[in-house]
């Protein structure tokens, strides 16, 4: 059984489209079986796809049935920040919805 106490950091830098998001998942795949709180780093992303958008979705629910912490490091890149909001997964004015912590912190 793997010690799940410790924290990892994965780093994703550069486009993150349908190419990517393969090594991406697999990162993901490996930090979520050997550590108890997982930071994803997308402030140095660049081109977002709507498919890692959907990855980082998937892996916060699985991380979520481990009992396992998933988030994003803050701040996330101005790219992946437009995807979101073009996406509708964050508001792109008035206050911050509950539905926008994952993506952009708690204020």
């Amino acid at each position: 059984m793997a010690d799940l106490s410790g924290s990892v950091v994965v780093d994703c830098v550069g486009p993150m489209t349908l190419i990517e998001v393969e090594d991406v998942r697999d990162r993901l795949r490996d930090s979520l079986n050997s550590a108890g709180r997982v930071d994803v780093d997308c402030s140095e992303v660049g081109e977002t796809s709507i498919c890692f958008i959907q990855l980082l979705l998937a892996a916060r629910t699985s991380a979520a049935g481990r009992g396992i912490g998933l988030h994003l490091k803050q701040p996330i890149s101005a790219s992946m920040r437009d995807a979101l909001e073009r996406g509708g997964f964050i508001g792109m004015s008035g206050p911050t919805r509950k539905a926008d912590e994952f993506w952009i912190g708690v204020p």
